[in-house]
Formats: C-alpha cells, structure tokens, sequence
C-alpha cells in the first residue's frame, strides 16, 4: 500500500471515531455515557438493546414517522436530534449502544404479576419473546431492559395515536398501534407493564438521582 493512501487511510478512521464520540456524547445528555437511560428524563436505556430495532427507531425519528405528535414531548425532542443525523450516522450508533453491556436483572416477578403474564404472554409474546427479549429480524426490542414509566407512557402514546397513527408511522408502528388497541383497559396495561418489571434489569443509580 502506498504511503500516501495508508496515511489517508489513517485519517479517515480517526475523523469517523472523532465523529463518533461527538454523536454519542449528544445522546448521553439524555441517555446516559453508558446509554444506561435516564427514567427522570424519560430517557430508555439503549445498552443492549437491539441493534435492528435501535436503527429502525432513528430512522423513523428522522423521516417524521415517530415524534410527530407535539404532546410527545420525549419523542418530539428526539426527533428533533435525529433530524440533525446524517444517514450515515444511524447504523454506527445503533451498533455502538447494541454493543454495551445491559445490567443482570436481579428482579423477581410482583404480587398480581400472573395476570399481567397472561396478558402478556397472549398480546406481546409473539413479537417480544415469550421472555419479552425482543426479536432482531422483526425489530422488537427487548422490554427487559426498559423501564416500567418507559413502557407505560409508550402503550398510551400507541393508544392516543401520538405514536403509531396511520398518517405518520411506518408499518411496524402502525401494527404496534392495532396491538395497544387490544389492551383495552389501563388497568391491563398497568398488569403487563407491572409484569415486564418483574422481568427488568434494575436501574442504575445515575438514572435514578432525579424524580418527576
């Protein structure tokens, strides 16, 4: 190899690994350095989860097709990030967060937690998992590494339409919609969302340090 392109080379990996501090370092104001999450900010851990799920969801920031809604205020802000991506930049960082090690959930499942699993088990395990750890080739995250407000505010959002509405989402949102549509009372959605805690890992002290 000549020198010249070896050194060219060299520079170019250094520019991409500058670029890729830079880009996480944005998403760490709200998702920790460690993509541990932050539940004050209503910020979900990224560390472990799935890298196809994690790229589908900024590409749908970025194209308008979830944060659309303004009384989505989490998600109008990370559309607002995405937005500032370049194509490019999606599938590293994906990757990069896909990468980091999620905490051992050291949980056992609650008391009412059998209904929530029936529940469960009967609306979410096809796509989820039957131990809600997602799938990467339907591009389901894991609902084991997020926290319970995180699930909730997400099923209301789907049931409101602020997430998953016709006019906006893609394909999968607009079937995770019909799916939260089925759940038909909060209090079912409570059940299941009280369940998958019983499944999470713990949260990390950082993302507990602020409450609502």
């Amino acid at each position: 190899m000549k020198p010249c392109l070896s050194v060219g080379l060299l520079l170019l990996a250094a520019t991409f690994h500058l670029r890729a501090e830079n880009l996480t370092e944005t998403c760490a104001a709200c998702h920790g350095d460690q993509g541990q999450g932050n539940a004050a900010l209503g910020a979900p851990r990224l560390a472990g989860q799935q890298a196809d799920y994690l790229l589908r969801q900024l590409q749908a920031f970025k194209a308008g097709q979830r944060g659309y809604d303004p009384q989505d205020s989490q998600g109008a802000q990370m559309r607002a990030v995405a937005t500032g991506l370049v194509e490019t930049d999606l599938e590293p960082l994906a990757r990069h967060y896909a990468q980091q090690p999620a905490p051992v959930s050291s949980a056992t499942p609650g008391a009412g937690s059998a209904q929530g699993e029936a529940l469960y088990q009967g609306s979410c395990a096809a796509c989820h998992g039957p131990q809600a750890q997602g799938f990467a080739h339907l591009k389901t995250p894991s609902l084991r590494i997020l926290d319970a407000r995180y699930i909730e505010r997400q099923l209301t959002h789907y049931t409101r339409g602020l997430r998953g509405g016709e006019a906006h989402a893609d394909e999968l949102g607009i079937w995770m919609r019909g799916i939260a549509l089925q759940i038909r009372s909060a209090e079912d959605r409570r059940a299941i969302v009280d369940y998958l805690a019983g499944l999470s890992t713990p949260a990390t002290p950082a993302a507990q340090q602020v409450g609502h």
